[in-house]
């Protein structure tokens, strides 16, 4: 075999041959070190920020909602939400290098959170053995129960459990115009009411919690950064309602007092400006707490003064009334035969007693609630004419209110009538309407002639103070002239002063109002034996009004018309609100006199003086007003431009704060009266 000789050249061509090969490794090693941290720095540094970094969105607090005068009924807070990273709690339950003694954690921590956190310890242990690196383990903790976990967390080295502050909504005044506010879910998104209506202008900014973590997603270092969009949005608008707090805390104690009184089924009740169309109470029975509004059947949270529809029985009576007015069918005087039943086709319309009156003037129908009176007006005007009139009083249309799942109510088509539905749509059946639509037809009446669009939010305000939204008065229509609207109200006044509607009298005050009975329609059809619907319509002063009011109650048990069960809340609330407000008698008739009370030799002493208000530089040193009626009272508070929250009627024995305390113009006096 031939022997290979290997030269001197040979290992010089070796070597540089190696050494080429070096050189060029090395230089592309270099130019790929180069393209990296020049050219793709940029981005391979955003995947490694990524790779370590974990961002949770989070709402800024939400707007406030407030009643006219400021006083608070929704407001947010920010809240300690509760994770879990599984894997972080898994791998450091696992023993080390250092064989360390294992500890079940997730079964330690399920242990001891499920009494705080009120979720069973299993459920708890099965989240915390999940695969993964976030799991909620229970949203928007209690200011006491996040104390209690990170107690729990240091005193027993639980690895893997943190916090997110998140935004949460208190409602001050609980169940409190409860359908009117709505509420909001975990996510801060407004679900039902004025909470669901304005969502876009309520909803807190969204931000963006970045964390740190390493690769088993634990986390090194904490940062709140906000979405660049939304940096200006973390004041949130503040809305403010037409509701006046007083008002609405004399209603519900109304409400609550009645649905236990009469069993009835549901209620609502609405007080309306009826100058602006202005809602200053409204209240809807059952009803829930919207801080737990999940502990409450669905229907609780229904708003029955709009988005229920009934027949108004004869609370519609006077609507048509002025129908009949209008088109010179009748004037007050104008002489009608009552008989007590009339027969429309197959149909036979009685009086609610059976009863006649023989011949009577059109006030007396009115006074009276008689049907056969209005049956006759109704044939009259035709079913063209009174389908026209209820359209122009808003009947069959959502009034526009700013609150959703408004009803439209329902009308007939003229063209679909025949006899016996023109005559039972004049005495308020085969019509169904909203308890808000009724109240604002009667505020037409109580005007002198303006349908007016009810509205329920007196301004939004920004952050800054600028009005970025204002409530006003809107007139859609004028339905009725003032003559006719005059005609009226002095006929509904004589309802009260006269009439069936006698329960809802206030001595020294000028009251018009009308009582209402409807038979309440079945489900199948037809109507429902032995249920009605009682309700009340009405204002104050009668002369000159101030506040209209209507009551209704769904299925009272016992005592079911209208004059019974409704007008006396009518009575009752609105004697409360009169003498709160200062708003003084029309006369003394029917008031008791002071000589009345004095026996025949009884020694006469001299009452005493209400104490008068202190002034002590800008503030106001309060009296004891112990022994005095609260109109006195509100007089004198006035001077101070100060508030009375009165609880009860009668005299004053208690007073919050009490008599001699300092305070600023503007504070809110609480006085009890019996």
């Amino acid at each position: 075999m031939k022997r290979i000789k290997f030269t001197l050249q040979d290992s010089r061509n070796r070597l540089l041959f190696l050494g080429g090969l070096i050189l060029f490794m090395f230089i592309a090693v270099a130019i790929k070190l180069l393209w990296i941290q020049i050219v793709s720095g940029t981005e391979l540094g955003k995947r490694a920020t990524i790779q370590v970094t974990d961002k949770i969105k989070r709402h800024t607090p939400r707007g406030r909602i407030v009643d006219r005068n400021g006083e608070e009924l929704a407001v947010s807070i920010m809240v300690h939400s509760l994770y879990v990273n599984p894997d972080e709690m898994n791998k450091s339950a696992k023993p080390g290098k250092e064989k360390t003694e294992y500890r079940d954690i997730p079964r330690i921590a399920a242990k001891k959170l499920a009494p705080v956190l009120n979720i069973s310890e299993n459920a708890l242990y099965e989240e915390f053995t999940l695969k993964g690196q976030f799991v909620w383990v229970k949203r928007m903790l209690e200011p006491k129960d996040y104390e209690q976990v990170v107690k729990i967390i240091k005193e027993n080295k639980l690895p893997g459990l943190h916090f997110i502050a998140e935004s949460k909504r208190y409602y001050t005044k609980k169940s409190m115009a409860a359908q009117v506010l709505g509420f909001v879910g975990t996510d801060d998104s407004g679900l039902s009411g004025l909470e669901l209506a304005l969502d876009s202008i309520l909803k807190g900014a969204e931000m963006r919690q970045t964390k740190m973590v390493d690769a088993m997603g634990r986390t090194i270092a904490d940062q709140d950064t906000d979405l660049e969009e939304n940096r200006e949005k973390i004041q949130v608008a503040t809305v403010y309602l037409t509701i006046d707090s007083k008002m609405q805390f004399v209603i519900e104690d109304a409400l609550d007092d009645a649905m236990k009184r009469t069993n009835a089924a549901a209620a609502a009740v609405l007080i309306m400006d009826p100058h602006t169309g202005a809602i200053l109470a409204m209240g809807s029975r059952p009803t829930f707490d919207p801080n737990h509004f999940g502990k409450y059947p669905a229907v609780n949270w229904l708003n029955r003064a709009i988005s229920i529809i009934y027949e108004p029985g004869s609370v519609f009576k006077p609507i048509v009334g002025t129908m009949g007015l209008s088109e010179g069918i009748v004037t007050p005087d104008t002489p009608i035969n009552d008989t007590g039943s009339i027969r429309i086709a197959d149909r036979v319309i009685s009086n609610w007693d059976g009863s006649g009156m023989g011949m009577c003037k059109f006030e007396d129908i009115i006074k009276y609630s008689i049907n056969t009176g209005m049956v006759q007006l109704g044939m009259k005007l035709g079913a063209q004419r009174e389908i026209e009139w209820a359209k122009r009083y808003g009947f069959g249309t959502a009034t526009g209110i700013e609150l959703p799942s408004e009803e439209d109510g329902i009308l007939y088509d003229p063209k679909n009538m025949y006899e016996p539905d023109i005559a039972t749509l004049a005495i308020g059946q085969g019509i169904a309407v909203t308890p808000l639509q009724e109240l604002r037809a009667i505020c037409a009446i109580a005007n002198g002639g303006e349908l007016l669009r009810p509205y329920i939010i007196d301004r939004i305000v920004a952050p800054n103070g600028e009005v970025i939204r204002k409530g006003k008065k809107q007139v859609v229509r004028n339905v009725i002239k003032p003559e006719v609207a005059a005609q009226m109200r002095t006929m509904m006044e004589k309802v009260v002063s006269e009439g069936g509607g006698k329960t809802a009298r206030i001595k020294g005050y000028r009251i018009a109002g009308k009582t209402g009975t409807a038979q309440k329609i079945a489900e199948q059809g037809g109507y429902a034996p032995g249920k009605y619907i009682a309700s009340f319509v009405g204002f104050v002063p009668a002369d000159k009004p101030q506040y209209a009011m209507l009551v209704m109650l769904d299925t009272p048990r016992g005592a079911f018309y209208g004059s019974q069960v409704s007008a006396p809340i009518f009575r009752d609330t609105l004697q409360q609100i009169l003498v709160a407000k200062g708003i003084q008698p029309s006369n003394s008739e029917g008031l008791p006199s002071f000589e009345a009370h004095v026996k025949p030799g009884q020694r006469v002493e001299t009452p005493k003086s209400l104490p008068a208000l202190k002034q002590k530089g800008n503030n106001w040193i309060v009296p004891d007003f112990s022994g005095f009626d609260a109109r006195a009272i509100t007089g004198e508070l006035q001077k101070g431009n100060l508030v009375l929250e009165p609880y009860g009627s009668g005299k004053a024995y208690k007073q919050k704060p009490s008599g001699g305390t300092e305070v600023q113009p503007g504070t809110k006096i609480e006085i009890w009266f019996r």
